[in-house]
């Protein structure tokens, strides 16, 4: 007969054999996390071999990259002599250089990584082989999601097909939100996916009519409306070449924020020529922000007013405002109204802006030329801001801005103004404008301090400026995000 002691210890050792299993199934559970999990063993070790594939690869483009130079009896890199030295160090056919312009391009074709190596020997990267399926459709994501054109799900920019299709057929995307994936230049083959626009039918055929100096280059965009971002992305090697206004668009019209983007290449044209944006048309209310331009500007008009300007070219009964923006050192900006930020404003109507921006490029102006902005028709503001003084050729020129229809102290505002002295730029403006501006030797750190002390008075006003410094004698801006190729 069974006994109470008895049943009282069955139901205890049922008990402490179901903790038990519970338990060694937590521990299961926690070990297969350990193995499998997002941090866990199988994933580290797959990152930890990733890694290892990087640092050899780099390692071998950059021991490439040094032979390659040290075999060139001027210390070039050229493609083909770092072709070479890449087949020593791997196989034929694993890795491909490509000249793309001011870097070489070296794809390892079995990672789908490249890397890019800049002409004074310096390695950037590892990037991913980014592959868009739906090349000339911006419509649908690169992985096939629809898209819509809203801030929610913009439309997108992943290869120049995509690029080409907006500039094409621009009435169809107005008013929408338009993000760019990744870094796009125009001499790279990895920039394409098929070519099949245009009437083309591979990608060199596409190439070579975008890139042949010998044609018109890039359509720009024309009538944009909306909101543009790069992404912290660049247009490379861009090349433009028409009758009319050019830039990156062509015009802007309506509500427009165009944010988060550089720009190299060559941009010319005969009426309004910037590198973001030739002219901003009647009533528009455009706003530039964290841009760039390296690109050459020129402007071919003869008209008195052909203008040119490293992010727009002019302003036409418009309001444009424009932040955190810089022209480069390389950019040269050539025109009979020449301006290093803004051409032109050509109405009394137009309202201006340049907020915390600076110049380095060499401006060149027959008519008027400024380090900011070449002529002012009326009212506009230059705040927080530099300039170099390699200004030359023009009849009226200024550090900060050219001159204006006619002196309006009321209706301008100019605080906090930088530029340096040459022998052609020894005042902040030229004809009918008074400017409050400091006329420098060299920029120091003091006037980096002021610079940003000035921002950090006006927190309230200024909350997205960015504060500057000086890297390596290069004015920049802090935390501004690398300009690269990554999706």
């Amino acid at each position: 007969m069974e006994t109470k002691e008895m049943k009282e210890s069955k139901g205890i050792t049922l008990i402490v054999l179901v903790i038990t299993i519970i338990v060694l199934l937590i521990l299961a559970g926690i070990t297969i996390s350990a193995i499998t999990g997002d941090n866990g063993i199988i994933g580290n070790a797959g990152e930890a071999k990733e890694e290892t594939e990087i640092a050899n690869e780099k390692e071998i483009v950059e021991k490439s990259t040094v032979q390659a130079m040290g075999n060139n009896k001027y210390g070039n890199i050229e493609e083909d002599e770092l072709q070479e030295q890449l087949d020593k160090e791997t196989e034929d056919g694993k890795t491909e250089a490509n000249d793309i312009g001011n870097e070489i391009e070296v794809v390892f074709i079995e990672s789908n990584r490249y890397y890019l190596v800049e002409k004074d020997g310096n390695v950037k990267g590892e990037y991913p082989i980014i592959e868009d399926e739906y090349p000339g459709n911006i419509t649908v994501g690169k992985d096939g999601e629809a898209l819509e054109g809203s801030e929610e799900k913009p439309y997108e920019i992943w290869c120049i097909e995509d690029l080409v299709e907006w500039s094409q057929n621009y009435e169809t995307y107005q008013n929408a939100y338009i993000k760019l994936g990744r870094t796009l230049n125009f001499e790279s083959r990895l920039s394409y996916v098929n070519g099949k626009v245009l009437n083309c039918n591979s990608i060199e055929e596409l190439r070579d009519l975008l890139t042949n100096i010998a044609g018109s280059g890039f359509t720009p965009i024309k009538n944009f409306s909306g909101t543009f971002d790069g992404q912290s992305n660049e247009v490379q090697n861009i090349y433009i070449n028409k009758t009319g206004s050019a830039g990156l668009f062509e015009s802007i019209n309506g509500e427009v924020i165009i944010q988060n983007i550089g720009i190299s290449g060559n941009i010319t044209g005969t009426v309004d020529v910037g590198g973001i944006c030739g002219s901003v048309e009647v009533y528009a209310n455009a706003t530039i922000k964290n841009c760039y331009n390296q690109a050459n500007i020129t402007n071919e008009g003869s008209d008195d007013w052909a203008s040119a300007g490293g992010v727009c070219g002019a302003s036409h009964l418009g309001k444009i405002t424009i932040i955190n923006c810089y022209n480069a050192e390389q950019s040269k900006i050539n025109a009979n109204m020449a301006g290093g930020i803004l051409g032109i404003t050509k109405t009394s109507s137009d309202v201006f802006a340049i907020y915390n921006s600076f110049n380095l490029g060499e401006i060149k102006g027959k008519k008027y030329a400024g380090g900011m902005i070449a002529y002012s028709s009326n009212t506009g503001k230059c705040i927080n801001v530099y300039t170099t003084g390699d200004i030359k050729g023009a009849e009226i020129i200024g550090g900060i801005i050219g001159g204006a229809m006619w002196d309006n102290p009321n209706g301008r505002q100019y605080e906090n103004c930088y530029f340096l002295k040459s022998n052609t730029v020894q005042q902040g403006a030229g004809r009918n404008v008074t400017v409050n501006a400091t006329m420098l030797e060299e920029l120091t750190n003091q006037e980096i301090d002021e610079l940003n002390t000035y921002i950090t008075n006006n927190s309230t006003l200024t909350s997205d400026w960015k504060k500057w410094t000086m890297e390596n004698h290069k004015l920049q801006f802090i935390e501004q995000t690398e300009m690269n190729n990554q999706e």
